[in-house]
């Protein structure tokens, strides 16, 4: 059974060996690290943060107790505009039902914060999260040649509520 919670302090070490697995296994050898990033380097980027314009917070997915996913999202909360700015599953977890365990975490926190828009990016080279992101409702609106790495094209993708 898939439990999703929100991110902790001592989920950062777990989360940072998810996020560095889930990209390998479409990246390979564009990969430009060669392990997990410190645990510190998430806390930083998956704590929740809160102010009058702009809300962030991160959640995992665990399965007996492993963490197995995770989802960084924000909310620009004047515009009402979302982000979802990262998801990972470890890719033996893949097709287990955790993302989208994770992206209903998301998808309420955008909804209770009355969003108009979620944005995001997938890359061309990972078919498979976009038909993800499609079954979860998103739409491609472009798409950015060249962009994080050449000759890999990245989707501009969105949902709207």
């Amino acid at each position: 059974m898939v439990i999703v919670r929100e991110f902790t302090d001592t989920d950062a070490l777990q989360a940072s060996v998810i996020y560095f697995e889930s990209f390998k296994s479409y990246l390979k050898e564009r990969m430009e690290i060669s392990a997990p990033q410190p645990a510190g380097y998430w806390l930083d980027n998956m704590r929740h943060t809160v102010n009058s314009d702009y809300e962030n917070i991160s959640f995992v997915a665990e399965i007996d107790n492993k963490l197995v996913g995770c989802i960084t999202v924000s909310a620009a909360l004047k515009r009402r505009l979302g982000t979802l700015v990262r998801i990972g599953v470890l890719p033996e977890c893949a097709g287990k039902g955790v993302g989208k365990k994770l992206f209903a975490a998301a998808d309420e926190f955008w909804r209770q914060r009355n969003m108009r828009k979620v944005a995001s990016c997938v890359s061309s080279i990972n078919p498979g999260a976009l038909k993800f992101y499609q079954s979860c409702g998103f739409h491609v609106e472009g798409t950015l040649k060249d962009h994080f790495f050449e000759g890999v094209d990245e989707h501009q993708i969105a949902l709207f509520y």
